[in-house]
């Protein structure tokens, strides 16, 4: 599978200025800094973790759920590949997801449109890569419909989108797929979970000790509160950010920059995003392209935000003016 991310270099990650990855823009909160401190401190990787009841317990509080319906895994990603086959997925769409068929989004001005189709869905909510969202009362109708829905949502925490967590204590027949990868910007820390009834199966096929001790000690003492007052400034920080820079993006040439309620926003650029990031590479930046994303193609790049932007934006113009006269020649 081909993902955002700059690859690391001789062992040692890459000091690039990202944005092909999404991560939180207002970036990793300092109570976080002084678990992963403390972490460290007490040598806690010397330890096995234990059956992750305090991680699981702490989550639940989190999200004011049942701590019996939360399960953990080594990122959600894991927890991805766990699930059964017999999957719809709507397009485009994460690219990990399995699928046994698809269909697609209509594209309808600058959005995109997700409805929720077949009898076994799994789609992400905010969509990964548009940033389009799907309405709580769609979700619900959808379970009461007797439809098995399998939502993740990644980016939820950070992005002006109403969760559907609260939903697994009436229903059955949703699962909810989260991480907290993106939420403090942490990806190097792996931690993914569920949330729903089924969790304990799907618990059932993964390996033990699966999240690390340095994970598991972080995110089991990390204060609840804390969480939820950080997760509230990231949603309203996302949002003013997003407005801001969608009234400062001026391109020199016609592109088209979709509708997004996520921290990134998916473009379709007159030329083709490998040939722009060979040249923003050399200026210490990178974009994601979004040509592997089923339904998109070459010209599609996928943009995550960050206070700097306006710095990208202008390295972008430099590029299409100094290459104008030979990117008409390059299909």
């Amino acid at each position: 599978m081909i993902h955002g991310g700059a690859k690391w270099i001789n062992g040692k990650p890459n000091t690039i200025d990202d944005f092909s990855i999404n991560l939180n823009p207002l970036g990793m909160p300092d109570f976080l800094s002084d678990l992963i401190s403390d972490a460290i401190k007490y040598k806690v990787y010397q330890y096995y973790p234990d059956n992750y009841t305090k991680l699981k317990e702490n989550i639940a509080e989190i999200y004011d759920v049942n701590p019996e319906y939360i399960g953990v895994f080594n990122g959600a990603t894991e927890a991805i590949r766990l699930l059964d086959k017999g999957i719809n997925v709507p397009e485009p769409n994460f690219s990990e997801y399995p699928r046994t068929s698809i269909y697609f989004a209509e594209e309808n001005g600058n959005s995109f449109i997700y409805r929720i189709l077949g009898k076994k869905v799994l789609l992400s909510n905010p969509n990964n890569p548009t940033g389009s969202t799907i309405s709580l009362e769609e979700i619900v109708s959808a379970l009461n419909d007797g439809k098995e829905l399998i939502i993740d949502e990644s980016f939820s925490d950070i992005s002006a989108v109403s969760s559907a967590k609260k939903l697994v204590e009436e229903f059955n027949n949703i699962l909810i797929i989260s991480t907290f990868t993106k939420s403090f910007s942490v990806p190097g820390l792996r931690l993914g979970f569920t949330i729903g009834k089924s969790s304990k199966v799907l618990e059932s096929k993964a390996i033990p000790w699966r999240v690390n001790s340095i994970a598991y000690y972080i995110f089991s003492n990390v204060n609840p509160n804390d969480v939820r007052i950080f997760f509230n400034e990231s949603k309203s920080y996302t949002k003013n950010l997003l407005s801001e820079i969608k009234l400062s993006i001026k391109f020199d040439f016609n592109y088209k920059m979709y509708n997004s309620n996520a921290p990134y926003l998916l473009f379709k650029f007159p030329f083709k995003v490998n040939i722009l990031n060979d040249y923003l590479v050399k200026k210490g930046f990178m974009v994601r392209d979004a040509s592997s994303f089923v339904g998109l193609n070459s010209y599609y790049a996928r943009i995550s935000i960050k206070r700097n932007f306006k710095t990208l934006i202008n390295y972008i113009n430099k590029f299409y003016s100094t290459n104008q006269s030979i990117l008409k020649f390059i299909i």
